[in-house]
């Protein structure tokens, strides 16, 4: 701590005679030896000791060039205006991926955004580091939420996110009406399309995800709910929220859905593939996801090449064709589009969210009727 001037003063013009000096500086929260060194410095300077010197370096040969502290202002503004993250540790990142012999360290890049005036210093938004679960396998947890968008006529719409938990990759975000089972039914096939599907789902307690519970147990997906009015359970979506909005913030907005889709996409392969992300080692998300192990149903092998999600028109018989096979789903289904999905052998058959079939697929057989000759339901071959 800095002794005081009138302290200084009363230090160097003291006589030390009978005076216990220990207890003198313990009374004015001093070392000795800054005792001592104030009265040489009097003896030798006189009244030039007390003048307030500076203590800065003559030259500083570690100083950030000029050029490279243009550099992060201008990759401030970029980030910024393109609606991404622009704080100094993503600044940090772009700045090692260009060819600077030097990049500065991170506290340095904020003390130069402040110099610049781009961050005002703020104590109570010092980041603390948060303690949360995160999954070891991709595919081993889903987090899925929607999120409302405003178009440009006004219309309200919502966009449906889906986050695989260990690689934090955005394996959805898809745009509908609403926030309806049917809505988020058709994003976890759409993703699943693409990923795989995962172990459980993990959402909040909206009517959709609560009926998604059913769909998902028929193809062994487990679904997990957070506790009411307990967002950080599913903190990872609702932070990707965030992003996505202030990124699409930066866009021209949407006039429909179909052109909200393709904002959607765009941001998604940025997120994926191109945004470091804070939270798994300022890594890309698709770069985490290929080096982890995978997960997935528990009654489904892991091999996404035996995976097949496509629809069909069900024929005015009854049946439709998948591959070389042709499977009966019931004349009642007449005219309906209907969703396979394939694992191997095992074939589930939805109408929208409802099973309407589930079998094995043998080499013995191409035709799978309903019944058997005498009326029975045929026993598909497990």
């Amino acid at each position: 701590m800095a002794v005081p001037m009138s302290v200084r003063r009363l230090v160097a013009t003291m006589s030390v005679e009978g005076v216990n000096v220990r207890e003198f500086c313990a009374q004015h929260e001093m070392s000795p030896d800054t005792f001592y060194r104030i009265r040489r410095q009097y003896q030798c300077e006189g009244d030039a000791a007390f003048e307030l010197k500076s203590r800065a370096a003559k030259t500083i040969p570690s100083k950030t060039p000029l050029a490279v502290e243009d550099r992060i202002v201008e990759l401030r503004k970029e980030l910024t205006d393109a609606g991404l993250d622009a704080g100094p540790i993503t600044i940090e990142w772009h700045l090692k991926q260009g060819t600077a012999a030097r990049v500065p360290s991170v506290s340095t890049i904020y003390r130069i955004l402040v110099v610049r005036g781009f961050i005002e210093p703020d104590p109570a938004k010092t980041p603390v580091k948060p303690r949360s679960f995160q999954a070891e396998r991709a595919n081993e947890l889903w987090q899925i939420d929607g999120t409302e968008h405003t178009l440009v006529g006004g219309e309200t719409v919502k966009i449906m996110n889906v986050i695989d938990d260990a690689s934090r990759v955005c394996v959805v975000a898809q745009a509908h009406p609403g926030e309806t089972l049917e809505a988020a039914w058709a994003s976890i096939l759409t993703a699943a399309s693409s990923w795989g599907f995962p172990e459980r789902v993990l959402s909040d307690n909206a009517k959709a995800f609560k009926a998604l519970e059913t769909p998902l147990a028929n193809i062994g997906v487990h679904t997990t709910k957070s506790r009411p009015y307990h967002p950080q359970t599913c903190g990872k979506v609702e932070r990707f929220h965030q992003t996505q909005a202030q990124w699409l913030a930066a866009r021209n907005p949407a006039a429909n859905l179909a052109e909200l889709q393709q904002h959607l996409d765009d941001f998604a392969t940025i997120y994926n593939e191109q945004r470091p992300h804070r939270s798994i080692g300022r890594r890309t998300p698709i770069s985490r996801w290929t080096q982890l192990p995978k997960s997935g149903p528990t009654n489904r092998p892991l091999d996404l090449t035996g995976q097949h999600i496509v629809t069909r028109t069900v024929a005015a018989n009854g049946w439709f064709r998948f591959n070389q096979n042709l499977i009966a789903a019931g004349k009642h289904l007449t005219g309906e589009t209907i969703t396979v999905i394939a694992s191997g052998p095992h074939v589930h058959v939805f109408h929208n969210t409802e099973l309407a079939r589930q079998l094995t697929l043998t080499s013995q057989r191409r035709s799978y009727p309903l019944h058997n000759q005498r009326g029975r339901p045929t026993q598909d071959p497990k």
